[in-house]
């Protein structure tokens, strides 16, 4: 089995993009000042990416363009026009979150290799048969994945597979995230997450007595939505036998420092041949470099529950330092858990405040002035502390001095060199030549004119060539591997094989330079963008009502809201069938069309009912199909071709633009409903190509496989079975704005929704193929 691997690296900047090639990446991951998920990392300027594209080239090193944003109509061409302006200097790859827009690359660019960005939260097979089967050559697979699950995929697709094993962990599927976008105006899909889920929030079970509703506090203002870091080094033996083909390191919004120390560690357990034991001193320089309240293996070894939140802090938290056993004025004394040593970073965490500080001064236990590293044990008292702190309280290194000091040796250095083959050849009445061989098998030959002489006195001999060969110093390359073809009796004068050697390798350098000749791609883009539009339907036009269903409830009569009165269809998700079935077409379907809905994310025992009685559903007299999922397109429209049925697509696969619509339509669905995230004005461009659908009431602005309930209500522990608390009370969640946000469960495969209201869209009619709205109600 070939258990070679990738190891891929962030860059935000040029320093951690250097600190990444410096300590092994073999690719890196970057996006230049638009249209990628870290708007707030530094990032490049086009010249300075093309640049890093040459630099890493020469070293072996691929680049991937990170353009994992929704994009606007508008934005459109100038994004294929980056990639193809990249691409044109040897761009290996760009990652894509915008099924439009990857459309439009594999059409323009046919030539590029596409990635599917884990924003497309891509969790199952048929997802990456999906994007197989549209040109995709890599996925990101989804950080909620467990090692069995991941080689599962991996054993049944061709497809490249990418897998997050170190950084930040969502707590909510990425690309399903619409807290940022919806509480703080600044969208996870465009970029600018403002990481809500960082934030306190308190649980709160909900209670119906008479007609008025009652709460019960049951964890107040905690950082209950906070995942910890996935620390993955001790499953790369396992990644690697399932068939990984790349380890993803998160970072691009961190330091060149981060970058160094956590490519340099992965790096030296990708080439082990076996992987034992992690080494203490790694993890601990790992968690002393970043990391969130502790170790977590994120969903590599399943799911996890509270032990997998970050209740002491959202924030780097480095390393356990010592309680605070007294404090003098500035001064706080503890008994070190770790060596400490001046201008390393502190926190003391004091209920519910903190107080950081870098390390001004250290007093031996008597008060005494060390200014110096003290070790593990001993007794300190640290400073400057200036606020009031309480004994017992915790303290954390949050930075090292001297690790930083290494780490940035670590990739100030410039010592990566690609290796190479190189043959020479010294032969009787020819011009001297060599050939050079990289890796990736590029040769060049170069042939100096010149004819070796025959030797008067000493004759040169294979060490002779071999050393003033190897001054290469110069040049990010080393030797392989040597071979040199050299007659006897003959002589060249140094100077001539100094010439051989400068004047090849600058050859080599240069053939780096790619340069392809792109403008008939550029000056075809503008009429291969152009869009099919649909008869214009603003006039005379009768807009329906639909109604969706959080949890399908037998007891309500859902048509005697007012809002409800003309309702013509009715969404159910699939998993409600399971046990209502009966009900739902006996009590609904005289009342309104009974629409199937399959959720955005499909874990395997729903999979399976859907794989066994999808087909018996509709079969039944359900009118369509609500598809959140895009694994179940190809099913969905197998079931239409027999019966009759009509496709919807949800918001959940984020159609933000005029082209993933019309890509949607070209598959035979009927309705788009368009991104929550656009205004009325960006979804009647839609509705030009197609029917869409809108969405008023609630939405869901979260999806985790992440259970609060599990974690915070019946206290689920790993490999218990669940006690099913989402079957009983209901729950909210508040912020502490005094928001609320629904705590809405599928028992099925638990897997957890976040559900809030939003303000009605106005100027609708300006909407010219708006088909329905759809009213959302929580029971």
């Amino acid at each position: 089995m070939d258990r070679k691997s990738e190891l891929l690296a962030p860059a935000g900047s040029i320093e951690s993009f250097k600190a990444a090639i410096e300590n092994g990446a073999d690719a890196v991951y970057m996006g230049v000042n638009k249209y990628n998920a870290r708007e707030m990392a530094t990032n490049f300027t086009i010249e300075e990416y093309i640049e890093a594209i040459h630099y890493a080239h020469i070293r072996g090193v691929k680049v991937y363009l990170t353009l994992n944003t929704l994009i606007y109509d508008d934005e459109i061409h100038d994004a294929i026009s980056l990639i193809v302006e990249l691409y044109s200097h040897g761009l290996d790859a760009v990652i894509v979150q915008d099924i439009g827009l990857a459309m439009n690359i594999r059409k323009i660019v046919p030539n590029i290799r596409i990635h599917a960005s884990t924003q497309m939260s891509v969790h199952s097979l048929k997802q990456v048969k999906f994007l197989e089967k549209y040109g995709f050559s890599r996925v990101v697979l989804a950080r909620e994945l467990s090692v069995n699950e991941i080689e599962y995929i991996c054993k049944n697709t061709s497809v490249e597979i990418e897998v997050f094993v170190h950084g930040a962990l969502c707590v909510s599927y990425s690309g399903q995230c619409l807290m940022s976008s919806m509480i703080g105006l600044r969208s996870g899909n465009r970029g600018k997450c403002a990481q809500p889920c960082r934030m306190k929030y308190s649980l709160y079970e909900t209670m119906r007595e008479n007609r008025y509703k009652s709460e019960k506090c049951l964890k107040e203002n905690m950082y209950l939505l906070s995942k910890k870091d996935i620390f993955g080094l001790e499953h790369i033996p396992k990644l690697l036998d399932a068939g990984v083909k790349s380890l993803k390191i998160e970072g691009r919004s961190k330091t060149a420092e981060y970058v160094a120390g956590v490519t340099r560690i992965y790096k030296k357990y990708l080439e082990m041949a076996k992987v034992e034991d992690v080494r203490n001193e790694d993890k601990e320089q790992l968690m002393q470099i970043f990391n969130r309240d502790g170790i977590s293996s994120g969903y590599l070894d399943d799911v996890k529950y509270a032990d997998s939140i970050t209740l002491t802090s959202p924030k780097n938290t480095g390393i356990f330092l010592g309680t605070v056993l007294d404090q003098r004025k500035e001064y706080v004394k503890l008994r070190l858990e770790s060596n400490i040593d001046l201008h390393d970073g502190i926190e003391v965490y004091n209920e519910d405040n903190t107080a950081s500080t870098i390390v001004t001064i250290i007093k031996d236990s008597n008060f005494k002035t060390v200014n110096s590293e003290v070790s593990i044990g001993n007794v300190v008292w640290i400073g400057d502390i200036s606020r009031r702190v309480e004994v017992g309280s915790r303290v954390y290194k949050t930075s090292s001095s001297m690790l930083n000091e290494e780490l940035k040796k670590a990739y100030a250095k410039i010592g990566r060199r690609q290796k190479i083959k190189v043959v020479v050849n010294i032969l009787k009445d020819k011009n001297m030549s060599i050939e050079l061989i990289t890796k990736e098998e590029k040769s060049i030959k170069y042939e100096l004119d010149h004819i070796p002489e025959m030797a008067k006195n000493k004759e040169i001999d294979e060490k002779y060539v071999n050393e003033s060969l190897s001054k290469i110093n110069d040049y990010p390359f080393e030797f392989e591997d040597i071979k040199i073809n050299l007659d006897t009796g003959l002589f060249v004068p140094l100077s001539k094989l100094n010439e051989l050697r400068r004047n090849s390798f600058e050859r080599l350098i240069e053939s780096y330079k790619i340069n392809i000749d792109v403008d008939n791609i550029t000056n075809k883009i503008q009429d291969l963008l152009k869009l099919t539009y649909t008869e214009n339907k603003i006039n005379n036009r009768k807009v329906k009502e639909t109604i969706y269903l959080y949890k399908f409830n037998k007891n309500k009569d859902y048509f005697l809201n007012e809002k409800a009165k003309n309702t013509s269809r009715i969404y159910i998700n699939i998993s409600d069938f399971k046990n209502i079935e009966d009900n739902i077409f006996r009590d609904i379907s005289s009342k309104a069309e009974v629409f199937v809905c399959i959720p955005n994310i499909v874990q395997n025992n729903l999979d399976k009912y859907i794989e066994e009685k999808l087909e018996n559903i509709i079969r039944s007299g359900t009118k369509g199909i609500l598809i959140g999922n895009m694994g179940y397109i190809e099913k969905a429209l197998e079931l239409k071709q027999k019966y009759n049925i009509q496709l919807v697509i949800d918001y959940s696969l984020n159609v933000f633009n005029s082209y993933s619509a019309s890509f949607y339509k070209s598959l035979g669905i009927d309705i788009i409903t368009p991104s929550v995230e656009l205004t009325v004005s960006e979804m009647s461009q839609i509705s030009k190509i197609c029917k869409i659908e809108i969405v008023q009431n609630y939405i869901t602005v979260m999806t985790s496989r992440y259970c609060i309930l599990g974690s915070f209500v019946s206290d689920r522990k790993e490999n218990e079975k669940c006690k099913f608390p989402c079957r009983g009370l209901n729950y909210v969640l508040k912020d502490t704005h005094g928001l609320k946000y629904n705590v809405i469960c599928d028992s099925t495969d638990c897997i957890m929704s976040l559900v809030r209201p939003i303000g009605d869209l106005e100027d609708m009619e300006k909407i010219s193929n708006l088909e329905s709205v759809r009213y959302c109600y929580i029971s």
